[in-house]
Protein backbone atom coordinates (compact mmCIF):
# COMPACT_ATOMS: atom_id res chain seq x y z
CA UNK A 1 0.00 0.00 0.00
CA UNK A 2 2.93 2.34 0.62
CA UNK A 3 3.59 2.37 -3.12
CA UNK A 4 0.36 4.31 -3.64
CA UNK A 5 0.57 8.06 -4.28
CA UNK A 6 0.45 10.29 -1.18
CA UNK A 7 -2.80 11.86 -2.37
CA UNK A 8 -4.53 8.46 -2.51
CA UNK A 9 -3.25 7.41 0.93
CA UNK A 10 -4.46 10.71 2.35
CA UNK A 11 -7.87 10.11 0.79
CA UNK A 12 -8.06 6.59 2.26
CA UNK A 13 -7.02 7.91 5.68
CA UNK A 14 -9.79 10.50 5.57
CA UNK A 15 -12.38 7.71 5.83
CA UNK A 16 -10.94 6.34 9.09
CA UNK A 17 -13.12 7.19 12.07
CA UNK A 18 -11.22 9.49 14.37
CA UNK A 19 -13.20 8.51 17.47
CA UNK A 20 -13.02 11.83 19.32
CA UNK A 21 -14.76 14.13 16.85
CA UNK A 22 -18.36 13.53 17.94
CA UNK A 23 -17.88 12.17 21.44
CA UNK A 24 -20.44 13.58 23.90
CA UNK A 25 -19.23 15.91 26.64
CA UNK A 26 -20.78 16.05 30.09
CA UNK A 27 -20.59 19.85 30.00
CA UNK A 28 -19.49 22.51 27.51
CA UNK A 29 -17.25 23.88 30.26
CA UNK A 30 -15.57 20.61 31.17
CA UNK A 31 -13.25 18.89 28.69
CA UNK A 32 -12.96 15.18 29.38
CA UNK A 33 -9.95 13.35 27.90
CA UNK A 34 -10.96 11.30 24.86
CA UNK A 35 -8.54 8.97 23.10
CA UNK A 36 -8.29 9.28 19.32
CA UNK A 37 -8.17 6.14 17.15
CA UNK A 38 -5.91 7.70 14.53
CA UNK A 39 -2.35 7.67 16.00
CA UNK A 40 -1.71 3.90 15.52
CA UNK A 41 -2.13 4.33 11.75
CA UNK A 42 0.70 6.87 11.72
CA UNK A 43 3.18 4.10 12.53
CA UNK A 44 2.54 2.18 9.27
CA UNK A 45 4.89 4.29 7.15
CA UNK A 46 6.03 7.83 6.49
CA UNK A 47 3.27 8.37 3.95
CA UNK A 48 0.68 7.18 6.43
CA UNK A 49 2.21 9.36 9.13
CA UNK A 50 1.79 12.39 6.87
CA UNK A 51 -1.80 11.41 6.03
CA UNK A 52 -2.74 10.94 9.68
CA UNK A 53 -0.96 14.00 11.00
CA UNK A 54 -2.70 16.31 8.54
CA UNK A 55 -5.87 15.32 10.44
CA UNK A 56 -4.63 15.04 14.02
CA UNK A 57 -2.85 18.41 13.84
CA UNK A 58 -5.63 20.18 11.99
CA UNK A 59 -7.24 21.27 15.27
CA UNK A 60 -5.31 21.36 18.55
CA UNK A 61 -6.80 22.02 21.99
CA UNK A 62 -4.25 22.71 24.70
CA UNK A 63 -3.92 24.48 28.04
CA UNK A 64 -1.32 26.93 29.28
CA UNK A 65 -0.18 24.25 31.74
CA UNK A 66 0.89 21.97 28.89
CA UNK A 67 1.87 24.61 26.33
CA UNK A 68 5.67 24.30 26.56
CA UNK A 69 5.57 20.50 26.33
CA UNK A 70 3.00 20.32 23.53
CA UNK A 71 4.71 23.10 21.55
CA UNK A 72 7.70 20.81 21.06
CA UNK A 73 5.52 18.47 18.99
CA UNK A 74 4.26 21.28 16.74
CA UNK A 75 7.21 21.33 14.36
CA UNK A 76 7.84 21.14 10.64
CA UNK A 77 4.89 20.28 8.43
CA UNK A 78 2.61 19.96 11.46
CA UNK A 79 2.46 23.73 11.76
CA UNK A 80 1.22 23.91 8.19
CA UNK A 81 -1.51 21.37 8.96
CA UNK A 82 -2.85 23.49 11.81
CA UNK A 83 -6.08 25.34 11.01
CA UNK A 84 -7.46 25.87 14.55
CA UNK A 85 -5.61 26.36 17.82
CA UNK A 86 -7.86 26.29 20.90
CA UNK A 87 -6.17 27.63 24.01
CA UNK A 88 -7.27 27.46 27.66
CA UNK A 89 -5.59 29.60 30.30
CA UNK A 90 -5.23 27.78 33.63
CA UNK A 91 -5.08 29.99 36.72
CA UNK A 92 -3.58 28.98 40.08
CA UNK A 93 -5.54 26.46 42.13
CA UNK A 94 -6.83 27.44 45.57
CA UNK A 95 -7.34 25.39 48.71
CA UNK A 96 -10.65 23.71 49.33
CA UNK A 97 -11.65 26.00 52.21
CA UNK A 98 -11.13 29.00 49.92
CA UNK A 99 -14.18 27.88 47.93
CA UNK A 100 -16.23 29.57 50.66
CA UNK A 101 -14.19 32.82 50.54
CA UNK A 102 -14.29 35.71 48.13
CA UNK A 103 -11.09 36.28 46.19
CA UNK A 104 -8.55 38.47 47.91
CA UNK A 105 -6.45 41.15 46.20
CA UNK A 106 -3.46 38.82 46.42
CA UNK A 107 -5.36 36.05 44.63
CA UNK A 108 -6.49 38.46 41.94
CA UNK A 109 -2.89 39.58 41.42
CA UNK A 110 -1.76 35.96 41.12
CA UNK A 111 -4.47 35.28 38.54
CA UNK A 112 -3.47 38.33 36.51
CA UNK A 113 0.16 37.26 36.60
CA UNK A 114 -0.75 33.73 35.48
CA UNK A 115 -2.95 35.00 32.65
CA UNK A 116 -0.32 37.46 31.46
CA UNK A 117 2.38 34.78 31.55
CA UNK A 118 0.15 32.32 29.63
CA UNK A 119 -0.56 34.85 26.87
CA UNK A 120 3.04 36.09 26.72
CA UNK A 121 4.38 32.54 26.43
CA UNK A 122 1.92 31.64 23.68
CA UNK A 123 2.73 34.75 21.65
CA UNK A 124 6.49 34.31 22.12
CA UNK A 125 6.24 30.75 20.76
CA UNK A 126 4.03 31.67 17.81
CA UNK A 127 6.22 34.59 16.75
CA UNK A 128 8.98 32.07 15.86
CA UNK A 129 6.74 30.24 13.37
CA UNK A 130 7.07 30.61 9.62
CA UNK A 131 5.06 33.55 8.32
CA UNK A 132 3.45 31.22 5.76
CA UNK A 133 1.53 29.50 8.57
CA UNK A 134 -2.05 30.62 9.03
CA UNK A 135 -4.65 29.44 11.53
CA UNK A 136 -7.60 30.42 13.71
CA UNK A 137 -6.86 31.14 17.38
CA UNK A 138 -9.61 30.58 19.94
CA UNK A 139 -9.04 31.66 23.55
CA UNK A 140 -11.54 29.10 24.75
CA UNK A 141 -11.55 29.30 28.54
CA UNK A 142 -9.95 30.91 31.59
CA UNK A 143 -10.28 28.96 34.80
CA UNK A 144 -8.77 27.66 37.99
CA UNK A 145 -8.87 23.88 38.56
CA UNK A 146 -11.06 24.55 41.62
CA UNK A 147 -13.70 26.57 39.74
CA UNK A 148 -17.15 25.16 39.04
CA UNK A 149 -17.16 22.71 36.10
CA UNK A 150 -13.40 22.28 36.37
CA UNK A 151 -13.03 20.33 39.57
CA UNK A 152 -12.72 16.56 39.20
CA UNK A 153 -16.20 15.30 38.29
CA UNK A 154 -16.64 13.16 41.40
CA UNK A 155 -15.48 15.93 43.73
CA UNK A 156 -17.78 18.48 42.16
CA UNK A 157 -20.71 16.11 42.44
CA UNK A 158 -19.89 15.45 46.10
CA UNK A 159 -19.38 19.16 46.84
CA UNK A 160 -22.70 20.07 45.23
CA UNK A 161 -24.51 17.35 47.16
CA UNK A 162 -22.96 18.41 50.48
CA UNK A 163 -23.99 22.01 49.79
CA UNK A 164 -27.58 20.89 49.30
CA UNK A 165 -27.42 18.94 52.58
CA UNK A 166 -26.01 21.93 54.44
CA UNK A 167 -22.74 20.14 55.19
CA UNK A 168 -20.66 22.45 53.02
CA UNK A 169 -20.67 26.14 52.10
CA UNK A 170 -19.40 27.04 48.64
CA UNK A 171 -19.60 30.40 46.86
CA UNK A 172 -19.08 28.76 43.46
CA UNK A 173 -18.83 31.43 40.72
CA UNK A 174 -19.84 34.19 43.18
CA UNK A 175 -16.35 33.82 44.61
CA UNK A 176 -14.85 35.70 41.67
CA UNK A 177 -17.80 37.49 40.05
CA UNK A 178 -16.29 40.88 40.93
CA UNK A 179 -12.81 39.95 39.69
CA UNK A 180 -11.47 40.91 36.27
CA UNK A 181 -8.70 38.93 34.62
CA UNK A 182 -6.23 41.55 33.42
CA UNK A 183 -3.17 41.72 31.21
CA UNK A 184 -0.39 43.34 33.19
CA UNK A 185 1.42 46.35 31.79
CA UNK A 186 4.44 44.47 30.45
CA UNK A 187 2.07 42.61 28.10
CA UNK A 188 1.71 45.84 26.12
CA UNK A 189 4.86 44.69 24.31
CA UNK A 190 3.35 41.47 22.99
CA UNK A 191 4.68 40.67 19.52
CA UNK A 192 2.44 41.13 16.49
CA UNK A 193 1.22 37.82 15.07
CA UNK A 194 0.41 38.04 11.35
CA UNK A 195 -0.07 34.24 11.21
CA UNK A 196 -3.43 34.47 13.04
CA UNK A 197 -6.12 34.56 10.36
CA UNK A 198 -9.06 34.59 12.79
CA UNK A 199 -9.35 35.39 16.49
CA UNK A 200 -12.18 34.37 18.78
CA UNK A 201 -12.51 35.07 22.50
CA UNK A 202 -15.45 33.39 24.15
CA UNK A 203 -17.54 34.49 27.13
CA UNK A 204 -16.02 32.83 30.18
CA UNK A 205 -17.20 32.21 33.72
CA UNK A 206 -14.13 34.24 34.63
CA UNK A 207 -14.54 37.78 33.34
CA UNK A 208 -11.82 39.08 31.05
CA UNK A 209 -10.87 42.75 31.17
CA UNK A 210 -12.22 44.34 27.95
CA UNK A 211 -8.93 46.12 27.33
CA UNK A 212 -7.09 42.78 27.30
CA UNK A 213 -9.42 41.34 24.66
CA UNK A 214 -8.99 44.40 22.44
CA UNK A 215 -5.20 44.32 22.80
CA UNK A 216 -5.03 40.68 21.67
CA UNK A 217 -7.16 41.60 18.67
CA UNK A 218 -4.81 44.45 17.75
CA UNK A 219 -1.80 42.13 17.98
CA UNK A 220 -3.50 39.74 15.54
CA UNK A 221 -2.75 42.27 12.85
CA UNK A 222 -3.73 40.20 9.81
CA UNK A 223 -6.85 38.59 11.26
CA UNK A 224 -9.74 38.71 8.79
CA UNK A 225 -12.28 37.69 11.43
CA UNK A 226 -12.43 38.90 15.03
CA UNK A 227 -15.10 37.71 17.47
CA UNK A 228 -15.09 38.96 21.06
CA UNK A 229 -17.51 38.13 23.89
CA UNK A 230 -17.28 40.17 27.10
CA UNK A 231 -19.27 40.63 30.31
CA UNK A 232 -19.78 44.21 31.47
CA UNK A 233 -22.10 43.76 34.44
CA UNK A 234 -19.46 45.33 36.68
CA UNK A 235 -20.61 48.68 35.28
CA UNK A 236 -23.98 48.22 36.99
CA UNK A 237 -22.61 48.37 40.52
CA UNK A 238 -22.65 51.72 42.37
CA UNK A 239 -19.35 53.61 42.57
CA UNK A 240 -17.73 51.18 40.15
CA UNK A 241 -14.84 52.36 38.02
CA UNK A 242 -16.27 53.20 34.58
CA UNK A 243 -12.88 53.35 32.85
CA UNK A 244 -13.01 49.74 31.57
CA UNK A 245 -15.43 50.65 28.77
CA UNK A 246 -13.34 53.71 27.87
CA UNK A 247 -10.07 51.74 27.84
CA UNK A 248 -11.70 49.15 25.60
CA UNK A 249 -12.92 51.85 23.22
CA UNK A 250 -9.50 53.49 22.84
CA UNK A 251 -8.04 50.21 21.56
CA UNK A 252 -11.04 49.06 19.49
CA UNK A 253 -10.70 52.09 17.25
CA UNK A 254 -7.27 50.77 16.21
CA UNK A 255 -8.94 47.76 14.59
CA UNK A 256 -9.98 49.90 11.62
CA UNK A 257 -7.60 48.29 9.12
CA UNK A 258 -7.72 46.78 5.60
CA UNK A 259 -7.26 43.18 6.81
CA UNK A 260 -10.53 43.11 8.80
CA UNK A 261 -13.49 41.55 6.99
CA UNK A 262 -15.76 40.42 9.81
CA UNK A 263 -16.17 41.76 13.36
CA UNK A 264 -18.48 40.45 16.06
CA UNK A 265 -18.82 41.87 19.56
CA UNK A 266 -20.98 40.54 22.37
CA UNK A 267 -20.73 42.97 25.27
CA UNK A 268 -23.14 41.68 27.90
CA UNK A 269 -24.60 44.32 30.20
CA UNK A 270 -27.89 43.00 31.54
CA UNK A 271 -30.87 45.32 31.73
CA UNK A 272 -32.34 45.88 35.21
CA UNK A 273 -35.25 43.54 35.95
CA UNK A 274 -36.91 46.33 37.91
CA UNK A 275 -38.10 48.78 35.28
CA UNK A 276 -38.63 51.46 37.93
CA UNK A 277 -34.89 51.43 38.56
CA UNK A 278 -32.68 54.27 37.33
CA UNK A 279 -29.49 52.68 35.92
CA UNK A 280 -26.10 54.22 36.55
CA UNK A 281 -24.33 55.95 33.69
CA UNK A 282 -21.54 53.83 32.18
CA UNK A 283 -19.81 56.87 30.69
CA UNK A 284 -16.80 58.62 32.16
CA UNK A 285 -17.78 61.11 34.85
CA UNK A 286 -15.33 63.58 33.30
CA UNK A 287 -17.13 63.32 29.93
CA UNK A 288 -20.72 62.40 30.84
CA UNK A 289 -22.12 63.11 27.36
CA UNK A 290 -19.48 61.32 25.26
CA UNK A 291 -19.99 57.65 24.40
CA UNK A 292 -16.45 56.67 23.47
CA UNK A 293 -17.32 53.04 22.69
CA UNK A 294 -20.05 53.91 20.19
CA UNK A 295 -17.66 56.37 18.51
CA UNK A 296 -14.92 53.71 18.39
CA UNK A 297 -17.31 51.14 16.89
CA UNK A 298 -18.35 53.74 14.30
CA UNK A 299 -14.68 54.19 13.36
CA UNK A 300 -14.24 50.43 13.10
CA UNK A 301 -17.35 50.13 10.90
CA UNK A 302 -15.62 52.31 8.28
CA UNK A 303 -12.88 49.71 7.73
CA UNK A 304 -12.16 49.57 4.04
CA UNK A 305 -12.80 45.84 3.53
CA UNK A 306 -15.25 45.16 6.35
CA UNK A 307 -18.22 43.16 5.05
CA UNK A 308 -19.94 42.06 8.29
CA UNK A 309 -20.43 43.88 11.60
CA UNK A 310 -22.46 42.17 14.31
CA UNK A 311 -23.01 43.75 17.76
CA UNK A 312 -25.19 41.85 20.24
CA UNK A 313 -26.12 42.63 22.91
CA UNK A 314 -24.55 46.01 23.47
CA UNK A 315 -25.40 49.35 25.10
CA UNK A 316 -25.05 52.00 22.40
CA UNK A 317 -25.93 55.58 21.51
CA UNK A 318 -26.63 57.32 18.17
CA UNK A 319 -22.90 58.04 17.92
CA UNK A 320 -22.44 54.55 16.55
CA UNK A 321 -23.98 55.71 13.25
CA UNK A 322 -23.03 59.36 13.04
CA UNK A 323 -20.91 60.92 15.82
CA UNK A 324 -21.55 64.57 16.57
CA UNK A 325 -19.14 66.92 14.85
CA UNK A 326 -18.88 64.73 11.75
CA UNK A 327 -19.60 67.06 8.82
CA UNK A 328 -20.27 64.59 6.00
CA UNK A 329 -22.50 61.50 6.13
CA UNK A 330 -20.49 58.33 6.78
CA UNK A 331 -20.04 55.72 4.05
CA UNK A 332 -19.45 52.01 4.37
CA UNK A 333 -17.69 50.93 1.15
CA UNK A 334 -18.03 47.14 1.40
CA UNK A 335 -20.31 46.51 4.37
CA UNK A 336 -22.98 43.94 3.49
CA UNK A 337 -24.26 42.99 6.93
CA UNK A 338 -24.74 45.43 9.82
CA UNK A 339 -26.59 43.83 12.74
CA UNK A 340 -27.13 45.45 16.13
CA UNK A 341 -29.04 44.02 19.08
CA UNK A 342 -29.10 46.86 21.56
CA UNK A 343 -30.14 46.82 25.19
CA UNK A 344 -33.10 48.66 26.72
CA UNK A 345 -30.93 51.23 28.49
CA UNK A 346 -28.75 54.06 27.18
CA UNK A 347 -25.09 54.59 28.08
CA UNK A 348 -25.99 57.64 30.21
CA UNK A 349 -28.49 55.69 32.33
CA UNK A 350 -31.81 56.33 30.58
CA UNK A 351 -34.34 53.89 29.08
CA UNK A 352 -35.13 53.38 25.41
CA UNK A 353 -38.56 51.99 26.32
CA UNK A 354 -41.59 53.17 28.29
CA UNK A 355 -44.75 51.62 29.70
CA UNK A 356 -47.65 50.99 27.36
CA UNK A 357 -50.33 53.44 28.60
CA UNK A 358 -53.01 50.91 27.69
CA UNK A 359 -51.60 48.37 30.12
CA UNK A 360 -53.01 48.54 33.69
CA UNK A 361 -50.70 48.97 36.68
CA UNK A 362 -51.18 46.20 39.23
CA UNK A 363 -51.29 47.14 42.90
CA UNK A 364 -48.13 45.16 43.66
CA UNK A 365 -46.24 46.91 40.84
CA UNK A 366 -46.42 50.42 42.25
CA UNK A 367 -43.00 52.07 42.29
CA UNK A 368 -42.95 52.67 46.04
CA UNK A 369 -44.91 49.63 47.17
CA UNK A 370 -43.10 47.36 49.66
CA UNK A 371 -42.20 43.93 48.44
CA UNK A 372 -43.50 41.05 50.59
CA UNK A 373 -40.21 39.21 50.17
CA UNK A 374 -37.99 42.21 50.90
CA UNK A 375 -34.83 41.19 52.80
CA UNK A 376 -34.77 41.99 56.52
CA UNK A 377 -32.94 45.03 57.80
CA UNK A 378 -30.28 42.78 59.31
CA UNK A 379 -29.23 41.66 55.84
CA UNK A 380 -25.89 43.19 54.90
CA UNK A 381 -23.88 43.51 51.72
CA UNK A 382 -21.54 40.75 50.62
CA UNK A 383 -17.90 41.11 51.58
CA UNK A 384 -15.91 41.49 48.38
CA UNK A 385 -12.38 41.08 49.73
CA UNK A 386 -12.15 38.55 52.53
CA UNK A 387 -9.43 37.94 55.09
CA UNK A 388 -7.53 34.70 55.67
CA UNK A 389 -9.78 33.36 58.42
CA UNK A 390 -11.40 29.95 57.99
CA UNK A 391 -14.90 31.33 58.55
CA UNK A 392 -16.93 31.31 55.30
CA UNK A 393 -17.94 34.57 53.67
CA UNK A 394 -21.64 35.23 53.15
CA UNK A 395 -23.08 36.06 49.77
CA UNK A 396 -26.03 38.45 50.07
CA UNK A 397 -27.58 37.91 46.66
CA UNK A 398 -30.89 39.59 47.43
CA UNK A 399 -29.36 42.81 48.71
CA UNK A 400 -27.00 42.94 45.76
CA UNK A 401 -29.87 42.38 43.32
CA UNK A 402 -31.78 45.32 44.85
CA UNK A 403 -28.73 47.56 44.50
CA UNK A 404 -28.35 46.96 40.76
CA UNK A 405 -32.05 46.95 39.91
CA UNK A 406 -32.65 43.22 39.54
CA UNK A 407 -35.07 43.01 42.47
CA UNK A 408 -37.98 43.29 42.83
CA UNK A 409 -38.85 42.14 39.31
CA UNK A 410 -41.03 44.72 37.58
CA UNK A 411 -41.36 44.29 33.81
CA UNK A 412 -43.48 46.89 32.03
CA UNK A 413 -41.36 48.81 29.51
CA UNK A 414 -42.60 47.48 26.18
CA UNK A 415 -42.97 50.53 23.92
CA UNK A 416 -40.07 52.50 22.37
CA UNK A 417 -39.56 55.96 23.86
CA UNK A 418 -40.15 58.29 20.90
CA UNK A 419 -37.87 60.95 22.34
CA UNK A 420 -34.92 58.58 22.70
CA UNK A 421 -35.46 56.82 19.38
CA UNK A 422 -35.75 60.16 17.59
CA UNK A 423 -32.05 60.72 18.29
CA UNK A 424 -31.31 57.88 15.87
CA UNK A 425 -33.42 59.48 13.15
CA UNK A 426 -31.92 62.92 13.31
Amino acid sequence: MDSLPQELITLIASFIERGDEHAPQSSPWYREPIVSKLPPYATISQKWQLAIECRTFKSIHLTSAELLERAQTLIGLRRGFLSTLIYDVVLPAYEDHRCAKFETAEEMDANNEAFTCAIQTLFDILKTWDSRCSFRLIISDIYSPMDRKHRPAEKEKEDDWNCQLGKRYDLWEHRYEHSLIRLLKHANHLPDLPIISSLKMRHYHRHLEPRAAALLAVKSQQANVIKIALFDNQSRYPNNDQSARYDFATIVSKLCRPSLHEFELKYYLEDPSNHYFSPSSILLSSEPSVDHLSIALHTLSLSQNLTSLCLEPVVISPSIYWPSGLANPPTWPNLRRYSIEFQMTTPDGQWYFVRDPCEPVDDDEQEDSPDPDDPPSTDSDSVILSDDSLAPDTYRGRRMAVGIGDYPIRYFRTLPDDAEIANYEA
